[in-house]
């Protein structure tokens, strides 16, 4: 088998969830199908095997001179993917090129830039619509990471149910759990020194980190003083406009703001924290969930989209355009220590549910299913 892979998320500095995921994913299928070759079509300056250094895996850089309206997307990945003879071209975050020359699964995450167009510009809106609705109806194959997902594909956008396949991702390899001292350290970084909880922000409004910072301050005094909210990922605007709600509420000390954090820091993160506040607006999964339970974290997040579907009974999960209820679970959570417990107890036991080896395990199956069902090599998309 011969995959072309579009892997500009994997490249991609820094790289994020989309591509920390196909690392894993793709790190498992070298094992479960080492026969199997990859090429890993990026657009970076570079062509760094060692971020996935598997011999079955060859980084390709491909660009095109003068690139307008998404051509690389659209015409370039699919043209090389062609050329080189590959049985499946696997276009794995949210896009779908115009011109199909090869057998394509798409991997649709979620409809966050149609739900939360606030948080995109309005090109890519347009253009993620259009690959959805290209990929609903020309490509051979679409993932979905839950069924909450597929089902919108297939009430909202007309795709065939028979050709979606709804694969769960599982947590990121490189979580664990720290150690008390790396705890400790990770700490002293961040200067926590109360009980914390953490909070994945971001510039994006769907993250909802104005109404976690609006919950906090809608917590009893005392509870603000014996802990600390810990707000990571915020770019120089978003750090900047929480600085002010914090101003506005009198917050001080008990809330911490910081930017990016590197993917070393996060394990020690998430086994440090007492709590993780997820009330993410959207989301096609919710990965965060899973790596709080590897570290031993109780979550708090969302009752709404894809959320439940992961969560289940291994969370508080709240209503998270009501920041009273967020406080609410906030405070629950807080307050009692065996509630906490319990939360650690149920996502012990949940976790073992997703696996790269079962999440793995379907790709195999939805790529070999691919590369069965259509004869004809070459076509073009209407």
């Amino acid at each position: 088998m011969r995959i072309a892979l579009d892997a500009r998320t994997i490249y991609r500095t820094p790289r994020r969830g989309t591509g920390k995921n196909l690392v894993d994913l793709y790190t498992h299928l070298a094992r479960l199908r080492p026969d199997w070759r990859v090429n890993a079509y990026h657009r970076e300056s570079h062509n760094d095997a060692s971020i996935l250094p598997l011999p079955q895996v060859q980084p390709r850089r491909i660009d095109m001179i003068g690139d307008r309206f998404d051509a690389w997307e659209r015409y370039r990945l699919p043209m090389a993917s062609w050329r080189d003879g590959a049985d499946v071209l696997h276009c794995p975050a949210n896009t779908c090129p115009d011109f199909l020359p090869a057998r394509t699964i798409v991997t649709i995450h979620d409809l966050i830039p149609l739900d939360h167009p606030q948080d995109t510009t309005p090109h890519d809106a347009r253009r993620f619509e259009h690959c959805v609705r290209l990929a609903c109806k020309d490509a051979t194959r679409i993932i979905c990471p839950s069924h909450y997902t597929r089902d919108r594909l297939v009430k909202e956008f007309g795709a065939p149910s028979s050709k979606i396949t709804v694969n769960h991702w599982a947590p990121d390899a490189a979580m664990h759990r720290a150690t008390p001292e790396q705890c400790q350290q990770i700490a002293e970084y961040y200067d926590l020194t109360k009980p914390f909880v953490l909070h994945l922000g971001a510039g994006a409004p769907r993250k909802n980190t104005r109404r976690v910072i609006e919950a906090w301050a809608g917590l009893p005094k005392s509870l603000r003083e014996t802990w600390q909210l810990l707000i990571v990922g915020l770019d120089d605007k978003a750090s900047a406009t929480a600085g002010k709600l914090c101003e506005r509420w009198r917050l001080g000390e008990s809330v911490r703001l910081f930017g990016f954090a590197p993917e070393c820091d996060m394990p020690a993160l998430f086994s440090a924290a007492s709590l993780l506040a997820y009330p993410s607006l959207s989301e096609g999964f919710g990965l965060p969930i899973l790596d709080a339970w590897i570290a031993g974290c109780p979550v708090l997040s969302s009752n709404t989209t894809s959320i439940p579907e992961v969560a289940g009974d291994a969370a508080i999960l709240v209503d998270p355009l009501d920041s009273p209820a967020i406080t609410r679970g906030l405070r629950r959570a807080m307050e009692n220590p065996e509630v906490r417990a319990e939360l650690v107890q149920r996502g012990s036991r949940r976790v073992r549910q997703f696996t790269w080896q079962a999440t793995t395990q379907r790709f195999v199956e939805a790529v070999e299913s691919t590369a069965g069902i259509i004869t004809t090599p070459l076509r073009r998309a209407a």
